[in-house]
C-alpha cells in the first residue's frame, strides 16, 4: 500500500473537513475528535460534493439529498431523500490514513 501526503494536521480542525485531489481521486479528509479519516468526496448516489455537506460527529451529510456517510468507514448510514422518498445509497469508498509528524498520509 502506497501512502501519499494529503494535508497537514493543522489544516483540518476537529470537526472540520477538507477536499484534496490525490492521483485522479478527489478525497474528503475529516478530523473526528483528533483522528483523521478519508472517504471519496463524491456522494455515491448522484456525485454531489460531500465536502459541501455538514459533518456532525463522524457523519457527513450530502448537501443534495441528505444521504449520510460515516467518515470513519464510508458506510452509508442514512438513505438519500427526495421529497417523501427514501433511497438506499451505496457505501462511500474509504481510504486508510496515517499521521506522521504533522503530515496526513492517505493510501492510494
Amino acid at each position: 500500500m502506497t501512502y501519499v501526503a494529503a494535508a497537514k494536521t493543522s489544516e483540518i480542525a476537529p470537526g472540520g473537513m477538507k477536499a484534496v485531489k490525490l492521483n485522479s481521486s478527489k478525497i474528503l479528509l475529516a478530523n473526528v475528535g483528533g483522528e483523521f479519516h478519508a472517504i471519496q468526496a463524491e456522494c455515491p448516489h448522484l456525485k454531489a460534493d460531500l465536502c459541501k455537506g455538514k459533518l456532525q460527529g463522524a457523519i457527513v451529510t450530502c448537501p443534495m439529498h441528505s444521504a449520510g456517510f460515516d467518515v470513519r468507514t464510508g458506510a452509508a448510514v442514512d438513505p438519500a431523500k427526495v421529497l417523501f422518498l427514501k433511497m438506499k445509497t451505496k457505501d462511500a469508498r474509504s481510504f486508510a490514513v496515517k499521521v506522521e509528524g504533522d503530515q496526513i498520509l492517505v493510501a492510494v
